[in-house]
């Protein structure tokens, strides 16, 4: 069976990359968490997906200006929209939830600024964050910037890399076979957006192999159903108690 990743700490049904979502996906036993990490200008990690703070919290602006004390008066946004009584996390805080499980794996993206510019010290404090924590073994790093994951693989030898792909990203490399072929021996996963990999499903297969991919981002019932009979290495979903519970279904009887 595939191993089920919640997709920025399951979104759908917690607020996204919150320590509520974190902690919740312990009591349901998931294979592997994805959450987002920016760098501020003051040297914080912080676990947030995007670049700018008023998609997922009530505050403006950039997520690198901020200073520890603004972070922590923000409030993050559920799923529907209303505001919890949480701020974004720092890295350390998340992983400090998730060295309470010895098996849950931790698939941490290192974000770009604004500017879509990666940040500098950002893989190095990552990397030295995962190890403090204990978590170098079954933690991996990852990034849609080919260069970021080439650096990872310096700077973190030890921890495994995936890099993620959807049809704009393949389409800077001239198409997904040439991409596949300029990354061929970099990442441990490569991280395939479902449409992509519908769409592209033979050559994916044959090249790459679909037991080393994960599939991003399965929401629909049906959809789950269609990919759990493929069989990725993995499939991520913001909703993986659906998935979770599909796949016991397919499970047999004892």
């Amino acid at each position: 069976m595939s191993r089920i990743m919640a997709h920025r700490g399951a979104r759908n049904l917690w607020a996204e990359n919150s320590l509520l979502g974190f902690r919740n996906t312990l009591e349901y036993g998931f294979d592997a968490v994805e959450f987002d990490v920016h760098l501020t200008d003051e040297g914080e990690m912080v676990v947030i997906h995007d670049a700018t703070l008023e998609r997922t919290t009530d505050g403006r602006g950039d997520v690198r200006k901020l200073t520890p004390a603004e972070r922590k008066q923000l409030k993050l946004r559920g799923p529907d929209g209303a505001l919890i009584d949480e701020c974004p996390p720092t890295l350390e805080e998340v992983l400090a939830i998730l060295a309470q499980d010895p098996s849950i794996e931790a698939w941490v993206e290192l974000k770009s600024d604004a500017d879509n510019r990666p940040y500098d010290g950002l893989i190095e404090k990552a990397a030295s964050a995962i190890r403090a924590a204990g978590l170098a073994q079954r933690a991996a790093l990852h990034s849609f910037d080919v260069s970021v994951v080439e650096r990872i693989r310096e700077i973190a030898p030890e921890m495994r890399r995936l890099v993620s792909v959807n049809a704009q990203s393949a389409e800077r490399y001239g198409g997904l076979a040439a991409m596949m072929e300029k990354v061929r021996g970099l990442p441990h996963i490569l991280g395939v957006h479902h449409e992509l990999f519908a769409a592209e499903f033979d050559l994916i297969a044959s090249e790459w192999g679909v037991e080393n991919c994960s599939v991003w981002t399965v929401n629909d019932a049906d959809q789950m159903r269609r990919w759990i009979e493929v069989y990725p290495g993995f499939i991520v979903s913001d909703d993986p108690v659906t998935l979770q519970s599909l796949m016991r279904e397919k499970e047999p009887a004892q």
